[in-house]
């Protein structure tokens, strides 16, 4: 029978699922934390692009203002999700993918996958579930599948 694996997630935690099929139960594979996503955002740094001098004067700004630093980390959080999933993967350790995360972790999640993901992705769940325990989960599983 086929391998199923859920990933349920947020910007700061993803739990990875098992199941062989929709009448079994689910069986936590793994936990993957971020905790820089849960800090304040004043807390955060990243590193990125830095400051920026001008060029007519002594004024100097962010080099990236559209991005916030809580979505960087959301970004760099949604790349080790996808980087583990990849592993498993690549591992054989699923057949099919189901993805389920708030909209905007979901399109972020999105955007770091390949094709070979991608293909193996069945369904998408743009509900956050993160605080759910694995029974509710399953409850919400079978009301969407």
């Amino acid at each position: 029978m086929a391998q199923q694996w859920i990933v349920v997630s947020d910007a700061a935690r993803a739990r990875i699922f098992a199941r062989s099929g929709a009448d079994s139960g689910l069986k936590l594979l793994d936990t993957l934390t971020h905790s820089e996503s849960q800090a304040h955002k004043g807390d955060l740094r990243t590193g990125g692009k830095g400051e920026v001098h001008d060029s007519g004067g002594s004024s100097v700004h962010q080099a990236d203002p559209q991005t916030t630093t809580s979505e960087k980390h959301a970004d760099i959080f949604a790349k080790e999700v996808i980087e583990h999933v990849k592993s498993g993967l690549n591992d054989n350790a699923f057949d099919a993918l189901i993805l389920v995360a708030d909209p905007s972790f979901l399109g972020r999640l999105r955007d770091k996958m390949d094709g070979p993901i991608e293909k193996s992705v069945t369904k998408t769940i743009d509900k956050n579930w993160a605080q759910h325990d694995a029974d509710q989960i399953e409850k919400q599983l079978a009301k969407q599948l």
